[in-house]
């Protein structure tokens, strides 16, 4: 769904991570309790095996006992399409980063279905192989243009955190050759908030991170620039890890529509702040670093020697380093 209305500084917050305590309708704080128990007992086993064609990247990971698949919104059926939006619905219910009491008058149980675009979104989806359940996700959005516009084309339409915080992320890049349907935005990083604090906790935003990375270099010249809006200690962290040069931009004041069901991600404590960045030319060698620890190949022996590694590779670049991240959401 897009970011849209008040400003975030004069809205009254919310702390992240908190169990779903629903909107001011009754009816709506229980419908948000059925929704997310809808999507709790929902399994998502065959996922793998019927996505259309060969996913964008596929990992497997029997020591962790989870699978990660990114492919693009067509190549998955439409009911694993929805059951990826459901669990995004079901989780920024639980975080209360929604309305559930515009989520309930319009008796939604998933996000908006993709509208049809000259590009495709892309999917990245981490699954328990024992159980089904989907464990993490991290969706790339495409351009709305149907035009592969100049990055700094006045008639280009904004992606959703451009227009939510207000500035023009991409002008800054633009160069010939370079244009609007190369530029994703990264949205939804989320970890399944009912998971115990173990090594498969751990592992899934590293998948995710993976399966991003393995799609980045699959699709080469047709994924060039990436930009959102995420917080500083969370994917921000992530991002520099693997291997991105991110342009932050500090002190914005997000514009939300009151009537947008998303009003309430910029009602927090600590607010996402908008980034861009190029694809990175050294990614594969990020890439092979996590790989080969979630593979049981590395000679890391830990995440803090993996997370040791990347930072360290980030100075010698010249680019900050950062400390362990702490989760995985938006």
């Amino acid at each position: 769904m897009s970011t849209a209305g008040r400003t975030a500084g004069t809205a009254p917050r919310r702390t992240s991570g908190q169990e779903h305590d629903g909107g001011r309708d009754p009816r709506a704080r229980r419908y948000a309790q059925d929704i997310i128990g809808l999507h709790d007992r929902l399994s998502y086993r065959r996922l793998p095996m019927e996505l259309r064609g060969a996913p964008l990247s596929l990992v497997e990971d029997p020591h962790g006992a989870l699978v990660t698949v990114t492919g693009h919104d067509s190549q998955f059926p439409s009911r694993y399409l929805k059951g990826m939006l459901g669990f995004r619905l079901a989780q920024y219910l639980r975080l209360n980063w929604i309305s559930a009491d515009a989520v309930h008058r319009t008796a939604a149980f998933h996000e908006p279905l993709p509208q049809a675009h000259a590009v495709e979104n892309i999917h990245t989806v981490t699954l328990c192989t024992r159980s089904g359940k989907i464990r993490g996700y991290v969706g790339l959005a495409c351009s709305a243009d149907t035009e592969n516009l100049p990055l700094d084309s006045a008639c280009r339409i904004p992606f959703p955190t451009e227009a939510a915080h207000g500035i023009d992320l991409l002008s800054r890049y633009a160069r010939p050759g370079l244009g609007t349907h190369q530029a994703f935005e990264f949205k939804r990083f989320l970890r399944d908030q009912t998971m115990p604090r173990n090594e498969q906790y751990a592992r899934v935003p590293w998948h995710l991170m993976l399966g991003i990375g393995e799609a980045v270099l699959g699709l080469g010249d047709g994924l060039r620039m990436v930009l959102g809006d995420a917080k500083e200690h969370v994917a921000l962290r992530h991002l520099r890890l693997v291997g991105f040069d991110l342009h932050v931009v500090e002190g914005t004041s997000p514009q939300l529509s009151a009537a947008d069901p998303m009003a309430p991600i910029y009602r927090q404590t600590v607010l996402a702040k908008p980034f861009v960045a190029p694809v990175p030319a050294d990614i594969p060698w990020y890439r092979d670093v996590v790989r080969s620890y979630l593979a049981g190949t590395s000679d890391l022996a830990s995440w803090q020697a993996v997370i040791t590694t990347l930072a360290a590779r980030k100075r010698r670049s010249g680019h900050r380093p950062d400390a362990a991240p702490e989760g995985a959401h938006r």
